[in-house]
């Protein structure tokens, strides 16, 4: 095994070596090939297949002249290739595919994904928390988002302006419109010497549409089963190629409605129940004082609220409030987007491409309205109140909106140059990208809240939410204070809290291609690409002056996220396709790309060995030895916050009782503080596979591929939940008190004298390793009969072996196969899909499909027992009525299947919300009308 500053060095000497050498060794005249490229390129050098080498009677070596042959642009290579078969595993699903799976959008192909196996924060993954809503991302191999590197035409776009989970910037698949989408490749294997940092867990490559020739309107409505979720997505496809290029044109508009927790059926047997109104009075002095107070007569479910159990003097109550009820199941979304295409041959040798891609989107969700706790002693301290009071029930629940505006544009020249008898191609591209958002929603004034509760009191603060008042007050007033209805006081209590945010990407990159010489050893021409990259990125989050203010002027617990920042990177590589023997290739490739920004790292050569060995027509074998490396998050480098966290005490009174969480956790609000760090080294790592090709037949296909991968250096943030679950595991023995992980735990979640949670400090740091390991199966098989028509089969299975992360050396290894209280991970994923189709009498044709995802069993969440996998079918079927119009309709979760609830979860709704969903069944009908051909 190479070493990695060896094979850094042999690479570099061998582009040295190779580069020099290519005048000298430049190859005799051989017959021009157009190259045709579907995508990305207008033509790139055609590497031809090897041809049977024969001699004459002179004993003179003949090669035959070679016959063109189609080339493609592939995710992870510089160089064009005759198919999507090569050294990577790869994953390509065209619009076919998607329409036979019942995907309507790109978040659900990559949720179709078997390597897809990581938390994923969107929609119904990140309820309460209120990062990224409406976002979707991509996080393959489980690695996390930020080490997924999603491409549009092999060129980066803007990330998502706001940190997926609070912790890492990637891209939102969710502002990509599906219409404008050819197909998808998936590459499931770093990609760092190729492309630089984030392709870690792995690359999505979108390909946009081009040379379109027809105009056509298709439109897909769908409700789920139960009557929410109304959706309808509209578009518009034209396009027309003319003598020396093509413009192809998309508009597309996509609409659905929110759903909240009380519409759904599943989740009626499950409160999300908080302290409603309650004053709980505590005589220091004297037992017999102490007990709930409330107005004399008050009924708790007259004003909204849930009575808890009556105890004390008169009668007297605390009531609770059932929050979940217009909690957003999904958020309701408007989006519309745009593409634009062009192509022109501008001289026989150069020609030019623009993509344009935009989309404006509008998202709205809904929580409950937040909430006031404090204590309040008399005069003399010998009483005190602990008050607690949620707006929700009479100010009703707060829309939160996101108001997203995105667009990517790309332009490229390409072209031959003629270097000796060789012919090479060059492409010179630019982009530039930009992703902006407005966050509003609606929050309380502190300082109101504060005065509505203390109205009429002459108080001194002791300390935040901490008051002293008269006797007379304390007895007579306060009470009522807090029980009396708020709507009348609704605007002067309720505001409105903006943050503005976003990002911005900017490339340029020049590539040339081309044959160097067989150097008379090998079995064909070397074939090399040589590619030098500028690109810029900014980030910025302003949110307003109410949330960064924290001297009690701001609003009621909400904090605030800031970040400013740039990096600029430059970057050079090369890539070398070596056809050693008939049978054997092998690719090098190295890449050095050099960071400028406020961190810690400033450059980093990552290099890859790649090999394809064919003994046999049927059997084919693959393998990569490849370094990898991510920088630090834009996030984590330049983002700060200081605000609150809703916290679930899991060492509070009588929350756990030695095996199970009683539903009686505290739950209150705490003060976060996170900040960002300059001196945070990159992430690197290698990743090594081998894999096995089977084609026994024609259009039948198995491969089966071992991975393994492993980061050092990882950049993590804990969650405020992540933080104390693992004080919970530390304190209860679960982990080991003394280790230096606990340790560190410990430091950072603050309590005060009475064991409260008074503070949680959260920030990135390089912890020491992660690695995952695993095994792909992959089989695809296709039959066609004249009789019945064309079958095809499909089945991906993923298998995750192993999946360790070590926080600090010398700590114990957490097995994330099992996970981490709260994101336990299925070990096991995949998928089977079915799909038949029947030309029928002139343009008539019928088909159907059935596609099958498994998610394997996750531990519960003390980890006593595994969860049962989880099953989702989707059924499709499609008329082609003429050679116009065709429909189709599409049921999403055929069998209605519900998440496994996890009785020991402390948290509501008590299952896996970030792996799946209570919505259940739904239909989708769709038609297609081509305008014209």
């Amino acid at each position: 095994m190479f070493e990695k500053n060896k094979l850094s060095t042999c690479v570099a000497v061998a582009v040295w070596g190779l580069v020099t050498a290519m005048p000298l060794y430049a190859q005799e005249a051989e017959q021009e090939v157009e190259s045709v490229q579907p995508q990305e390129q207008e033509s790139q050098q055609e590497r031809e297949p090897a041809d049977e080498v024969k001699s004459d009677d002179e004993g003179l070596v003949v090669r035959p002249v070679r016959q063109s042959v189609e080339t493609i642009e592939v995710t992870g290579s510089l160089i064009p290739r005759t198919s999507f078969d090569g050294p990577d595993p790869m994953t390509v699903i065209d619009e076919e595919e998607m329409k036979a799976k019942g995907l309507v959008t790109v978040a659900d192909v990559i949720d179709s994904l078997s390597e897809n196996t990581g938390y994923r924060e969107g929609e119904s993954g990140n309820l309460l928390s209120g990062f990224t809503v409406g976002a979707s991302e991509a996080n393959l191999r489980g690695l996390g988002a930020g080490r997924t590197l999603v491409l549009v035409n092999g060129r980066r776009i803007a990330d998502y302006p706001l940190p997926f989970g609070g912790e890492q910037n990637g891209v939102d698949l969710g502002t990509i419109p599906s219409s404008a989408l050819s197909r998808v490749e998936v590459l499931s294997g770093s990609a760092s010497a190729i492309y630089g940092s984030d392709a870690v867990g792995g690359v999505i490559n979108l390909i946009t549409k081009r040379d379109m020739e027809q105009t056509m309107l298709t439109s897909t409505t769908g409700v789920y089963e139960e009557g929410y979720g109304f959706v309808n997505q509209t578009s518009f496809i034209t396009g027309t190629a003319f003598d020396r290029g093509s413009v192809t044109f998309s508009m597309e508009k996509l609409t659905t409605e929110s759903v909240t927790a009380d519409e759904v059926s599943f989740l009626d047997d499950r409160k999300f129940v908080t302290s409603g109104v309650n004053v709980i009075r505590r005589d220091i002095n004297s037992i017999s004082g102490n007990g709930p107070a409330s107005p004399a007569g008050y009924d708790c479910k007259a004003n909204g609220l849930i009575a808890s159990e009556t105890y004390g003097e008169d009668g007297a109550t605390a009531c609770n409030f059932d929050a979940s009820k217009g909690i957003a199941m999904a958020g309701e979304y408007d989006r519309t987007s745009m593409f634009v295409d062009g192509r022109y041959q501008i001289t026989d040798n150069i020609s030019g491409f623009a993509t344009v891609l935009a989309s404006k989107q509008d998202v709205v969700s809904s929580v409950p309205a937040n909430s006031w706790q404090g204590a309040v002693y008399n005069e003399d301290f010998t009483k005190v109140a602990g008050v607690y009071r949620s707006f929700a029930h009479d100010l009703g629940y707060t829309d939160s909106t996101y108001d997203q505006e995105m667009w990517t544009v790309m332009l490229g020249l390409q072209g031959d140059l003629e270097l000796g008898d060789t012919t090479w191609n060059w492409d010179l591209g630019y982009s530039k990208a930009r992703f902006k958002m407005a966050q509003r929603f609606a929050a309380l004034r502190e300082e109101v809240v504060k005065d509505w509760v203390l109205d009429g009191a002459d108080y001194v603060e002791l300390a935040p939410n901490v008051y002293q008042v008269s006797d007379s007050f304390y007895e007579q007033d306060l009470v009522n204070n807090v029980f009396r209805d708020a709507q009348p006081d609704r605007d002067s209590l309720l505001g409105q809290a903006t943050t503005f945010a976003d990002s911005g990407a900017e490339a340029f990159s020049a590539k040339v291609v081309g044959e160097l010489s067989d150097f008379g050893i090998l079995y064909n021409p070397v074939t090399m690409a040589i590619v030098a990259d500028w690109a810029s990125q900014t980030t910025g989050i302003d949110p307003d002056e109410r949330s960064l203010n924290l001297s009690g002027n701001g609003w009621l617990n909400v904090g605030a996220i800031e970040a400013g920042g740039s990096r600029d990177r430059m970057a050079v590589g090369a890539e070398f396709l070596i056809p050693v023997l008939e049978d054997l290739e092998v690719t090098l490739a190295t890449r050095f790309d050099r960071y400028d920004d406020d961190s810690a790292i400033g450059g980093r050569n990552t290099s890859t060995v790649k090999f394809v060995y064919q003994p046999f027509d049927m059997l084919k074998l693959r393998g990569h030895w490849a370094q990898t490396f991510r920088a630090p998050d834009m996030f984590n480098i330049y983002g700060e916050s200081t605000g609150f966290a809703g916290v679930t005490d899991l060492l509070g009174a009588d929350c756990f009782d030695g095996e199970n969480f009683t539903g009686a956790c505290p739950s209150y609000q705490v003060v976060s503080v996170r900040r960002g760090s300059d001196d945070l080294a990159e992430e690197k790592g290698k990743d090594i596979g081998f894999g096995v090709v089977f084609t026994p037949f024609n259009r039948v296909n198995m491969s089966a591929d071992w991975y393994q991968v492993r980061l050092d250096d990882l950049v993590l943030t804990e969650s405020a939940y992540g933080l104390m679950s693992n004080e919970w595991q530390c304190t209860t023995g679960a982990l080991p008190s003394g280790s230096q992980f606990c340790q560190d735990v410990y430091e950072r979640v603050v309590r005060d004298e009475t064991g409260r949670v008074e503070r949680l400090i959260i920030e990135p740091q390089n912890q020491e390793y992660r690695e995952v390991e695993g095994v792909d199966l992959r089989l695809s098989a296709g039959f066609d009969s004249k009789q019945f028509g064309n079958f095809g089969v499909g089945m991906s299975y993923v298998n995750t072996l192993k999946h360790e992360w070590q926080q600090f050396a010398g700590d114990e290894v957490f097995d994330l196969r099992v996970g981490q209280p709260g994101r336990s991970l299925p070990a096991t994923r995949s998928s089977l899909a079915f799909s038949w189709s029947n030309p029928l009498s002139g343009f008539k044709s019928v088909g159907a499909g059935l596609f099958i995802q498994r998610q394997g069993s996750v531990d519960n969440f003390i980890g006593t027992k595994k969860l049962e996998p989880n099953y989702t079918v989707n059924l499709t079927a499609n008329y082609r009525v003429d050679a116009r119009l065709s429909v189709g309709v599409a049921i999403q979760n055929l069998t209605n299947t519900m998440p496994m609830t996890d009785e020991t979860n402390p948290r509501w709704p008590y299952y896996w919300s970030h792996l799946q969903s209570p919505l259940g069944r739904s239909v989708n009908f769709s038609f297609s009308y081509f305008m014209s051909n």
